[in-house]
């Protein structure tokens, strides 16, 4: 098989000669448009097949005809488009100036990985620069047409891994990390900087499992010593671009921090699988609500200064990233498990059952700090969410409220709003593989334990919930967002594959008001039962 590298060739798979032939063979043309079809620099390369293209090029998988192994390869190919380029430009001064950058962008990839990737095993290694004038076609005159050819890395690249797999656990993001930042460091100490950090520029080889960071195209060479604003030729995929490399109406500013921003965004869609154009418009700032359950603070932290606007409030170079990682105290399962995410928690409609229950009425007298709570709780409602097989209790002055990445939140009504509302939810946790409630504990406590001094145990044990068994945690810690201090009670059981948290978290101050309640009422009386179907169900206690 032959395939043309001649842009828009009416016909480009050719199917003869012998390709044992074609190395003293000098007529083999493609028999649509003429063009040659064995490329001839260093090497003889045989095109196969396609296997990219982009604004200003193509790539090919092919083969060294010349080589003792007949080695595989990749040719890049530079294609300027006059026409598109003349057609959004008045000035030939202006035409000019963007062919000339463009054709030195693609020199200097070339440049880029014959350095690069010759002191560097996760850099393709360069083979061949060469460039010749074509024959005529069609209106065409004879093009010229330049070519790179590179080391052929046989493998996947990440956004087709993650397309295959589904999303990345955090140990798995860890380890791309770790392999991806001393590239990113070696790249940055060269004075270059890659300027397209993306899932589809990451491969990985499949006989090592070895990340290759490829497609230095866009790449800036910086001046050694150079202070002022680094200006470029704007090439870049504009929903991993750091929000400098996006500002339009000016050329484009970049930074080893730049590459560090589409690095951190790279992480964002391999955990979430959720394709960053949906973070994009608000820089990013609601990216937690996806991953925030499935890493550890520590990760969350890395990764959100990773993401700062200003390029100077982010880390300033892949070693410090790097230390960030070595010393944060990350603990994670196996495979981290992934929360519910908005959209399936669309589907679990709660089927409301509510029931009256008469109490003891409260004896008259009776003064104190919980006079609300014990005055109000003679009647509770029933809440039975038939399909994901859960029902509990709430206390009458109590309501759920809209929530949309929790199964339901319930606070009590007609308390002052405050920074940190006293406020009961529950959370499901699918989990990748079967866990143990100890192994889930242990993740979880873990999780608490990694926000180092913000945060303190002050009371962990097994809990009964009916027939089942599960862990109860209270913590105090520092909210640094709202500038309070909070008490946080959770209770959590495994059962399928899935992880139940119950949660009520409260100021310190207002926490004691309710925590009587939350346990007595709401915690004591959840139970975990066989998901049914839609039709609702009469509930027995």
């Amino acid at each position: 098989m032959y395939y043309c590298t001649r842009p828009h060739c009416p016909s480009p798979e050719n199917r003869s000669p012998d390709p044992v032939d074609a190395i003293t063979n000098s007529e083999i043309f493609c028999q649509a448009c003429g063009m040659p079809l064995i490329l001839k620099g260093r090497g003889h390369y045989q095109t196969i097949k396609p296997l990219g293209k982009g604004g200003f090029g193509a790539t090919f998988q092919a083969i060294d005809l010349k080589s003792v192994n007949q080695r595989q390869c990749v040719i890049k190919r530079l294609n300027i488009k006059i026409d598109e380029i003349q057609s959004a430009h008045d000035k030939p001064e202006e035409v000019d100036r963007i062919v000339k950058s463009i054709e030195a962008a693609f020199y200097r990839e070339a440049q880029a990985l014959e350095f690069l990737g010759d002191n560097n095993g996760n850099i393709p290694t360069l083979y061949d620069y060469f460039s010749f004038t074509a024959p005529a076609f069609g209106q065409q005159e004879k093009p010229e047409f330049k070519y790179l050819v590179q080391q052929y890395i046989e493998g996947e690249d990440l956004s087709k891994e993650l397309r295959r797999k589904g999303r990345f656990s955090e140990t798995e993001t860890l380890d791309f990390l770790k392999q991806i930042l001393p590239v990113l460091q070696f790249i940055h100490d060269q004075n270059s900087i890659h300027r397209d950090i993306k899932p589809s520029n990451i491969v990985r080889e499949t006989a090592t499992q070895r990340l290759f960071l490829i497609d230095f195209g866009a790449v800036k060479q910086v001046v050694s010593g150079e202070t002022n604003i680094k200006k470029s030729l704007p090439i870049f995929t504009k929903v991993y671009a750091s929000p400098e490399q996006r500002e339009e109406g000016r050329i484009a500013e970049v930074y080893p921090s730049s590459d560090l921003y589409s690095l951190a965004v790279t992480c964002l869609e391999l955990l979430t699988g959720i394709t960053p154009v949906d973070y994009l418009d608000n820089n990013y700032r609601n990216w937690r609500q996806q991953a925030s359950k499935i890493i550890s603070p520590s990760l969350d932290n890395i990764l959100d200064k990773m993401l700062k606007v200003n390029p100077r409030h982010r880390f300033q170079s892949a070693a410090e990233v790097m230390t960030a990682v070595n010393e944060a105290r990350i603990t994670t399962p196996p495979t981290a498990p992934p929360t519910i995410i908005p959209k399936q928690l669309k589907t679990l409609k709660p089927l409301l059952i509510k029931s009256v229950f008469l109490i003891i009425p409260i004896i008259a007298g009776v003064i104190g700090v919980n006079s609300y709570l014990q005055s109000s709780t003679n009647v509770v409602e029933v809440v039975e969410y038939a399909k994901s097989g859960i029902k509990f209790k709430y206390p009458k002055n109590w309501q759920e409220t809209p929530a949309i990445d929790k199964l339901t939140r319930i606070v009590p009504k007609n308390t002052i709003s405050s920074s940190l509302t006293p406020e009961f939810f529950i959370t499901i946790d699918e989990l990748f593989q079967s866990e143990t409630l100890a192994d889930y504990t242990k993740f979880s406590i873990g999780q608490i334990e990694a926000l180092g001094q913000n945060a303190k145990i002050i009371k962990s044990g097994q809990i009964q919930l009916g027939e089942t068994q599960g862990y109860q945690v209270v913590y105090e810690s520092r909210d640094n967002i709202h500038k309070v201090n909070f008490l946080e009670m959770q209770v959590w059981i495994v059962n399928d594959k899935k992880a139940y948290i119950l949660t009520y978290r409260a100021e310190d101050k207002s926490y004691p008001e309710f925590a009587k309640t939350v346990e007595e009422t709401i915690i004591k009386s959840f139970r975990l039962e066989k998901p049914t179907s839609d039709k609702p169900t009469s509930p027995i206690w």
